[in-house]
């Protein structure tokens, strides 16, 4: 039931959002249709020719049998992906109490496996010559209560992610439920932004400032990322350069249409199959999980937590925001709204790229098309 991690998408956007704000350069707004349902790339052609050689195909092939020969190629190989991480990069954990600061990173207790583990160290991800003051603070997925930095998959993730963009990225082990409750993975979130904004990974107790900081995640992580960007501490300001939404979990009140649009229907072939069954109540009740019995009554449009909720005077205190969703998912219209609501507070510097038959935070056709 558990929303899944993100594989290993790295796309040029991010790139190019750290390079445009490395170099001073503004992004323009838009929206950006990555793949369509009526065409093929050259390389999905020959590879649905080979399919198609081999018995796999009969025929003309209808549009849903071209989508699932399609989504069959792009997830070969896939789970190889996922655990494998990027060379040269080097990770270099921030235990707690290794800090000159109090409350980065907290340490934490949970029962996993049957045994009491200590939890909340944090890890750095840095690529070979790298510059150590441009960095990227990256929150993990997994509905306020599963996962961690060290998983491989988004070891996988984060070190892709600082290989690519030449940031060094912290990945933070955040206090989640059941043993914490909301807002416990705000504040520690919050924290995270404060003390990446004075230390480097090279420097976990003197100070070294930083010139770039971007904030990303993934599912509600990205809640996380949006959030602690729409009120940064005044002394981070000037230094954040981009927010990036993988598949952002931002509306703990489930009150988007996507809810009932994007419902998995297995005769079409159509809508969200990660969360077959999950309706708008069931969407509540995973958030009560981390907002705790009637949170959502209590907390679900606290922006800390439901940013798509926020005020236009939030959403103006953001820096440029990279939202990626696929357009299967029934969080989709959390992003989507969330646009044309940013855009609606004259916030310009937001780019939303919107996967075709893609479901929550599942990547392996946005590679293929990113490869093609």
């Amino acid at each position: 039931k558990h929303r899944l991690p993100t594989t290993s998408i790295v796309p040029c956007h991010l790139a190019r959002m750290v390079a445009a704000a490395s170099s001073g350069r503004k992004q323009k707004s838009g929206v950006k249709i990555v793949g369509s349902p009526l065409k093929t790339s050259s390389r999905q052609q020959k590879g649905l020719a080979n399919a198609k050689l081999h018995g796999s195909t009969k025929g003309a092939l209808s549009q849903r049998e071209l989508e699932a020969e399609i989504l069959k190629l792009c997830a070969k190989g896939r789970d190889k992906l996922d655990k494998q991480m990027a060379p040269d990069v080097k990770i270099v954990p921030v235990k707690p109490g290794s800090t000159c600061c109090e409350d980065f990173p907290m340490a934490w207790r949970r029962r996993e496996g049957g045994k009491r583990t200590e939890r909340g160290t944090a890890e750095w991800y840095v690529p070979k010559g790298a510059d150590p003051k441009k960095r990227m603070l990256f929150f993990h997925g997994g509905s306020y209560t599963v996962w961690a930095p060290k998983d491989a998959p988004y070891r996988s993730l984060c070190s892709r992610l600082a290989a690519v963009c030449r940031l060094c990225v912290l990945s933070v082990d955040y206090r989640m439920a059941p043993e914490h409750l909301f807002p416990a993975a705000f504040e520690d979130s919050a924290a995270a932004l404060r003390w990446i904004a004075g230390h480097g990974p090279d420097s976990a107790m003197e100070p070294s400032p930083a010139t770039d900081i971007f904030v990303c995640g993934d599912s509600a992580g990205g809640g996380l990322a949006l959030a602690v960007c729409m009120a940064p501490p005044r002394s981070v300001r000037p230094m954040l350069r981009g927010a990036v939404g993988l598949s952002p979990w931002i509306d703990m009140t489930a009150s988007t249409p996507s809810y009932e649009t994007r419902q998995w229907d297995p005769e079409r072939g159509f809508g969200d199959a990660v969360n077959a069954g999950t309706d708008r109540k069931g969407g509540q009740e995973e958030a009560e999980v981390y907002l705790g019995r009637g949170g959502v009554k209590l907390h679900g449009k606290d922006w800390r937590v439901s940013p798509f909720l926020a005020l236009a005077s939030k959403l103006r205190n953001m820096p440029p925001v990279l939202l990626h969703v696929g357009d299967y998912e029934l969080i989709l219209d959390e992003s989507v709204l969330l646009h044309h609501k940013m855009v609606k507070a004259c916030v310009f510097n937001v780019l939303f790229v919107p996967w075709w038959l893609e479901g929550h935070v599942e990547v392996s056709a946005a590679r293929a098309t990113m490869e093609n």
